[in-house]
């Protein structure tokens, strides 16, 4: 990846600069397991919005590991979080905002203009960099929705209803994190959360990389361990949920657990936060990958009832 050619097609790098904020939000470290999921429509947003999941991950075709979603399709999805959201926080009252339920829904969105590798040409990347400063475009244009409110003559700002962020993952052709391509994508997000996805676990050096990460302003790391040993995998990923650096998010999928396992591998890393798709059952690899409801509804329930480190 050419990162000053890649530079040189993105004018707006300069006129949207990341910004990232002093200190996170209330809403990004909540007292309890975060449960993010992984959808591939808009149904499963709002399925997970309805039930409790604090996020889903939005990205098309999952059997090939995921896609960018169409740009209608992120739309339609702010609007469905959004619904949700406001209903749960109508029924809070009007003192929601004083409530640990005020926190907005988070809506990732998945940037990967194909299946298979990870190591991207020029043009995939000016493809990446394109949807990302897009889809902050959009997300500036429903600030009603995802930018924080503030209220008449108080000087004071009600959370947003949904937090957008991206997912994104880059790697050189030695395996290392692409910094130049990721530095882009960062910077084109427009302040909003960035997480690397599990490009990660297939890093030569986990240590290297998520330090790179750091550096480059990625706020979440999303790995099940780069191993197929189940040991060193927690221990990988114990190891990162102690360091300084970007919030490590654990896929659950790839470590083989389910909601009934989630206190489990929170005992076994000390993670804070875990990702998990929850399909119907019986789909075909060529299907569409419904979420189903009720696994949502477990997952959650099990996230709640986990029992969290202290925070280091």
């Amino acid at each position: 990846m050419n990162a000053t050619r890649l530079s040189r097609s993105a004018p707006s790098l300069r006129q949207h600069p990341a910004r990232r904020p002093s200190s996170p939000p209330f809403w990004r470290r909540p007292g309890h397991l975060v449960l993010e999921t992984c959808v591939e429509d808009v149904e499963g947003v709002r399925i997970s919005a309805r039930v409790g999941a604090d996020r889903a991950e939005l990205g098309e075709n999952l059997t090939a590991s995921g896609t960018t979603p169409s740009i209608g399709t992120v739309e339609a999805a702010i609007f469905a979080a959004a619904e949700q959201v406001e209903e749960r926080r109508t029924r809070l009252g009007a003192h929601w905002a004083q409530t640990a339920q005020s926190a907005p829904f988070g809506l990732r969105v998945l940037i990967r203009p194909r299946g298979g590798p990870y190591v991207y040409n020029s043009d995939e990347g000016r493809a990446m960099i394109a949807d990302v400063r897009r889809i902050a475009a959009l997300a500036r244009e429903m600030g009603e929705f995802t930018r924080p409110q503030v209220v008449a003559g108080a000087g004071t700002h009600l959370p947003p209803a949904v937090e957008l962020g991206f997912v994104v993952g880059a790697l050189t052709d030695d395996g290392a994190v692409d910094r130049g391509l990721v530095r882009l994508l960062v910077s084109m997000a427009d302040g909003a959360p960035v997480t690397f996805h599990r490009a990660f676990d297939q890093c030569r050096d986990t240590v290297e990389a998520y330090g790179d990460l750091g550096g480059l302003g990625v706020d979440y790391v999303l790995t099940s361990g780069a191993s197929d040993s189940p040991e060193e995998a927690s221990a990988m990923i114990a190891g990162l949920a102690t360091s300084d650096g970007p919030t490590v998010i654990a896929a659950s999928g790839g470590l083989g657990i389910g909601p009934e396992g989630l206190g489990s591998l929170v005992a076994a890393t000390g993670v804070r936060e875990v990702h998990m798709r929850c399909p119907q059952p019986g789909i075909g690899p060529g299907e569409p990958q419904r979420t189903d409801q009720e696994m949502v509804r477990r997952a959650v329930e099990a996230a709640r009832a986990v029992t969290l480190p202290p925070r280091a």
